[in-house]
């Protein structure tokens, strides 16, 4: 995902010294910085995942918390493949 953000940051770069958009730049800027922002929080919320698993142990668990944990997990997964591409 750095790759794509990287070049959100230079293409708005260009794009303001070819047409001197700064509400186009702005916006690419602005979507750059979603952009780290969604990436930030997906690995925040790996590690808290993990030690979620880590605290509580699999038969004591709740039946809700084992059902969130595995919802994260497949969340994590999704996004995670929809992120590679």
């Amino acid at each position: 995902m750095q790759e794509t953000i990287d070049e959100l940051y230079k293409k708005a770069d260009a794009v303001f010294e070819k047409y001197k958009d700064a509400e186009l730049r702005d916006y690419m800027l602005e979507l750059a910085q979603k952009l780290q922002d969604a990436d930030a929080m997906y690995h925040h919320f790996g590690y808290l995942l993990m030690h979620v698993r880590a605290s509580v142990a699999h038969i004591v668990r709740p039946r809700h918390l084992q059902e969130a944990i595995e919802r994260a997990q497949q969340f994590l997964k999704n996004y995670g493949a929809e992120k590679k591409k």
